[in-house]
């Protein structure tokens, strides 16, 4: 199983690229961006790493078609390629949080825009694309330099685009590891797949980790990273898949509405936490993550703890020494 982990844009992309040289040096096989406004640009950031590494991928989880069109991250995918051939892995997804309060941007049918992106990306790799869309459409768009095809992963978390990705992408990122929803995960992408003529979709699981020697402590930092996981808006189908309690979902659910963050962190349950982090001593970290692989989970995104650049490097050197002792 391929470990990656992200890298947060909160920082100076001198720093970050030096933190994705950290993650190479320690062994990791990949390094990932989150694209928000209001962090740094993912595209300046993503060219400053593939120039600072060598070895590892470089990718998004995720980047949305809502604030960049298609064509453009085919144009971007293509370019990061002529600085670090088979490097780059374009993450895809939806939306953020940010999109409908803040931008004021409609999130209708999310499931059309990102097969219509699908459809635009793959097409412009191949040459030319011809796609007449509802949100999205390329009539005749074309590089104008030889572009390399590459992998492309979806962001998903229903059954409909966990379906899409089985169909149409080389992996999905998702969240959520309980052996339920593994287990629904692999069975959504499978039936997607039906029918599919060549490759398949890795299953990529997204998760938050605190390192620490106090499994409690370490519990109790996880929580509120993962406020938004157990308290944000899913199909409530997944409540149980994901092996939540579904009033203490639904309690948690009313205080995120409300606003109040600091009560809705106090809400999320150990049980919460679990469903979508590992806590623990990095020892107890490594044996979550092979617990991870022997249940089918091709590749994760790690995203460790820590309130500074220095506590975020501890965190990875530490895992580090135990996955890849």
């Amino acid at each position: 199983m391929d470990i990656g982990v992200t890298v947060r844009l909160d920082q100076p992309i001198t720093h970050a690229a030096q933190m994705a040289r950290r993650a190479e040096d320690l062994g990791f096989a990949s390094v990932w961006l989150a694209d928000h406004y209001f962090h740094r640009d993912v595209s300046a950031a993503l060219a400053l790493m593939m120039t600072a590494t060598e070895r590892v991928r470089l990718g998004t989880a995720v980047m949305s078609p809502f604030l960049r069109h298609p064509t453009l991250l085919a144009s971007l995918g293509a370019t990061l390629r002529e600085i670090g051939p088979d490097r780059f892995v374009l993450g895809l997804g939806a939306g953020g949080y940010e999109f409908a309060s803040e931008m004021g941007i409609s999130m209708k049918r999310p499931l059309r825009v990102v097969s219509e992106s699908v459809d635009i990306i793959r097409q412009i790799e191949a040459g030319t694309a011809q796609v007449e869309g509802e949100t999205f459409s390329a009539r005749g768009s074309s590089l104008r330099w030889p572009a390399v095809e590459g992998p492309l992963y979806l962001a998903a978390r229903g059954p409909k685009m966990l379906e899409l990705a089985g169909r149409t992408a080389d992996g999905v990122i998702t969240h959520g590891i309980s052996q339920g929803h593994i287990d629904f995960v692999k069975e959504r992408v499978a039936a997607g797949a039906v029918g599919r003529e060549s490759g398949a979709a890795r299953i990529c699981l997204m998760l938050d980790v605190e390192i620490g020697e106090d499994r409690a402590a370490a519990l109790r930092l996880l929580a509120p990273r993962c406020v938004t996981m157990a308290g944000g808006a899913y199909a409530d189908e997944l409540i149980e898949i994901y092996g939540l309690d579904r009033d203490e979902v639904t309690a948690l659910r009313e205080t995120v509405r409300s606003g109040d963050r600091a009560r809705a962190a106090e809400q999320v349950t150990d049980s919460m936490a679990q469903a979508f982090g590992l806590a623990g001593s990095a020892a107890e970290v490594a044996a979550g993550l092979r617990r991870l692989e022997e249940s089918g989970v091709d590749e994760v995104i790690v995203s460790v703890g820590g309130k500074d650049r220095d506590a975020v490097e501890r965190q990875l050197t530490a895992l580090a020494s135990e996955v890849y002792a």
